[in-house]
């Protein structure tokens, strides 16, 4: 089911299954700011990742000696039993509470809710974690969202850039065959602060920058000087990725890195994941502004 969000500028449309976002739009232009899916390309618009994020290893992590199934990007991903709750016209929230049924995927007890605000043009999607069990809980978590590229016969996807607040000196970490984090690195060159995107740029998967120096980046055409800017405050990672050919770039803040083929699998000794205590709370968000 879908639900919308909306205040002055922007209206936004949000899928219960897994709370994607499907739509962001200037309510007077009528411009679209998120990709919208073509199931031949890819079939997620803005999938949340929780608590791990890309493929885990062997497919499991292990608690005290026992397996739990983890699919990729974690169980809040095309999960039907989210709970809604409207907060006003601009503000929504969807909810999971641990189950039997999560407690198959994931060891712990916990409750999780992702909020949605939209305020002047800023979107705002607020992850919320508390611990209900009676042990620390071990987790990581991001976004995946993919924003628009909007392409015909006079813009290319090399028309298209992102900005960063400074010159960084880019080396990516990749994915290997297996899906997981593998230990070949890509120098990745920029000019003046931008990374000019291209129909090659995403040949070997994803774009991961480990312990990335800023917190925002920027989405614009190479010939304006704005566009869409993510901040991702208190993320220490950043990728960037997209279907070759697609029209579309998702800007990826992390909490954590996937799986290497030498990380282990038990949830505890994963090494980027957070712990947090018992009856703690964890908040962290990611904006998008349209300028």
């Amino acid at each position: 089911m879908l639900h919308a969000i909306e205040n002055e500028n922007l209206i936004c449309t949000i899928e219960s299954n897994g709370a994607e976002i499907r739509s962001l739009k200037n309510k007077i232009t009528g411009e679209e700011y998120i990709w919208q899916i073509k199931p031949s390309i890819w079939g997620s618009s803005s999938p949340i990742l929780f608590p791990a994020i890309g493929k885990i290893k062997e497919d499991k992590v292990v608690y005290n000696g026992k397996d739990y199934n983890m699919p990729k990007h974690g169980i809040i991903r095309n999960n039907k039993q989210l709970l809604f709750q409207k907060h006003g016209v601009s503000k929504c929230s969807f909810t999971l509470n641990s189950s039997k049924e999560t407690l198959k995927q994931y060891p712990f007890k916990f409750l999780f809710s992702v909020e949605f605000e939209l305020a002047n043009k800023h979107l705002v999607m607020t992850y919320n974690v508390e611990n209900k069990d009676t042990v620390p809980i071990q987790l990581i978590c991001g976004g995946h969202t993919a924003y628009a590229c909007p392409l015909n016969e006079n813009t290319k996807l090399s028309d298209y850039v992102i900005e960063f607040p400074k010159q960084l000196n880019l080396e990516a970490s990749t994915l290997g065959a297996s899906g997981l984090l593998s230990e070949y690195k890509r120098e990745i060159k920029t000019n003046k602060n931008r990374l000019s995107l291209s129909d090659t740029l995403f040949n070997e998967d994803a774009l991961i920058f480990p312990n990335i120096d800023c917190d925002w980046v920027r989405l614009r055409k190479k010939d304006e000087e704005k566009g869409i800017i993510v901040r991702f405050t208190d993320y220490p990672h950043l990728a960037l990725w997209s279907k070759p050919l697609a029209d579309y770039v998702c800007i990826e803040p992390w909490l954590g890195l996937p799986d290497s083929d030498n990380e282990s699998t038990d949830i505890t000794k994963k090494s980027t994941f957070k712990t947090l205590e018992t009856g703690s709370r964890f908040s962290i968000a990611i904006e998008t502004e349209i300028e």
